[in-house]
């Protein structure tokens, strides 16, 4: 669920028409583009008038503030819970890289629209997602530092490789589909292995012993 309440003013609580309107213009923003969007589209896709639209929210731009800001703050307590428990940097990695797949395919619009549309914020308001962002991104960057120093990972760039193993599960959102042929979970479970055996190759364990992909 999204925060209850957000710090800018304007910015609607999580209720029932509030939560109606956000879903309408993720879809819309996804399908048009934030710029092409006019709240009176969206007040018409959720079957109230223009004018209630900001009983709700001030501005369209609080709208999509909402749907950034909430969807990284989803995916930063998701990311810390699914490494929580984790008992080696492969396990951490594979955990953390299974949950954005998971979570892109499972909210792909929101998770499209936060990321393509973010540019449209005002510079504050993109400052406030881009920190919750980095914090995200510092996941994947402390574990490749972990996996590199504790078991000799092929981590040429910890920057690069945390790019790309995000970019790579974050395009989930832009092919998946509900009625295809895989399931969140099962392509998930191919992108975890996928970003396992890239970084650990054949490696050696601080004990001695050979590691592999799998283990």
């Amino acid at each position: 669920m999204y925060p209850k309440a957000m710090a800018d003013k304007g910015v609607a609580s999580n209720g029932g028409t509030a939560t109606r309107i956000r879903d309408a213009a993720t879809e819309l923003f996804y399908e048009k583009g934030y710029h092409a969007t006019s709240m009176r589209e969206v007040a018409a896709a959720v079957g109230i008038k223009a004018a209630s639209v900001y009983n709700h929210f001030a501005s369209k731009e609080d709208i999509l503030f909402e749907i950034a800001y909430g969807t990284m703050q989803e995916m930063l307590a998701g990311g810390r819970a699914a490494v929580s428990f984790a008992a080696s940097p492969q396990a951490e990695l594979r955990r953390l890289v299974e949950f954005h797949v998971r979570y892109s395919a499972q909210n792909r619009l929101r998770a499209k629209v936060a990321d393509d549309q973010l540019h449209a914020l005002k510079p504050s308001r993109r400052k406030r997602v881009q920190r919750i962002r980095d914090q995200y991104e510092r996941l994947f960057r402390d574990i490749l530092t972990a996996g590199r120093a504790e078991y000799g990972w092929q981590v040429d760039d910890v920057a690069v490789v945390t790019f790309a193993l995000a970019t790579m599960a974050t395009a989930v959102d832009v092919w998946y589909r509900e009625d295809g042929r895989l399931s969140p979970d099962a392509i998930a479970s191919i992108y975890g292995d996928l970003a396992v055996r890239a970084v650990m190759a054949s490696t050696v364990s601080p004990h001695g012993r050979a590691t592999t992909a799998v283990e």
